[in-house]
């Protein structure tokens, strides 16, 4: 009798602990990246600077707001994968729904699919949780820069209420100092600056800027649906991308003459 009880207490503490292994893997706080994981956007752009030169035309697509939605970011893969001529990929945003650890790690080993380099840009749904820190051990410091095919690219992170603090305006402006080096200059942050989570003086901060160094594009996610145009009628043009639970997201095309924007449905 004795012993029979034994052995139910074993088999109730294996699952306990089984139990508690999930628990903590699957903590809203759990942060413990895996090595395979993190740096993702040092390796992205080391592969991305080994195919840089200075091509006279260059096409990126830009996709946002994946969240949950590992279904339709598939099916994005498979189809800017089918397009040969696209020589890297923003993802401008909301990687993650939670912030949670493992809704960053399903992103991830979605990515590992895409044949061209991607880059990332914090949401404000990447904030919650521990998101932030799971963040930066995947793919570095939110705000960052690059250039490619002498154009520059700036990826702004303009999260507002989740992050519990204002934006670096002072950073964006000096990236933005030298700028006018390169042919073309993009400023991608996930919130547009008319969005819920600006305030009227961080609102025209931004559209100032945009102004003052002559940006090209500024590109967003965050409000679900595709805009294009001069939003504020000063001359400056936005991008906000649809969300791809919609199946939807944009290539640009940059040349010497233009920059086009083309929203593919899929």
């Amino acid at each position: 009798m004795l012993k029979g009880l034994k052995c139910i207490s074993i088999i109730l503490l294996t699952v306990f602990l089984s139990s508690c292994e999930d628990y903590f893997e699957y903590s809203p706080y759990a942060a413990n990246v895996k090595s395979s994981y993190k740096d993702t956007y040092e390796k992205n752009m080391n592969y991305l600077i080994t195919g840089d030169s200075l091509q006279e035309e260059i096409k990126f697509a830009v996709i946002a707001d994946s969240h949950y939605n590992y279904h339709e970011l598939n099916e994005a893969i498979i189809n800017i994968n089918s397009k040969k001529d696209i020589d890297f990929v923003i993802v401008n945003g909301d990687i993650a729904d939670h912030g949670y650890l493992k809704e960053y790690e399903l992103f991830h080993e979605n990515m590992r699919k895409i044949v061209q380099p991607y880059i990332t840009v914090i949401g404000n749904h990447d904030y919650k949780s521990n998101g932030d820190q799971v963040y930066k051990q995947m793919f570095g410091e939110p705000n960052k820069s690059f250039s490619f095919a002498n154009n520059l690219f700036i990826l702004f992170d303009d999260i507002f209420w989740e992050s519990n603090k204002t934006p670096d305006f002072e950073w964006l402006e000096q990236e933005l100092l030298n700028s006018g080096q390169y042919k073309n200059v993009f400023v991608i942050c996930h919130i547009p600056p008319y969005g819920e989570q600006f305030t009227n003086e961080c609102e025209e901060k931004y559209k100032q800027l945009m102004i003052q160094y002559d940006v090209d594009l500024s590109i967003h996610g965050h409000i679900h649906r595709y805009e294009y145009g001069d939003y504020y009628n000063d001359g400056m043009k936005y991008l906000a991308v649809e969300s791809i639970m919609d199946k939807e997201y944009c290539i640009i095309t940059v040349n010497e003459d233009d920059n086009y924007v083309e929203s593919i449905k899929y």
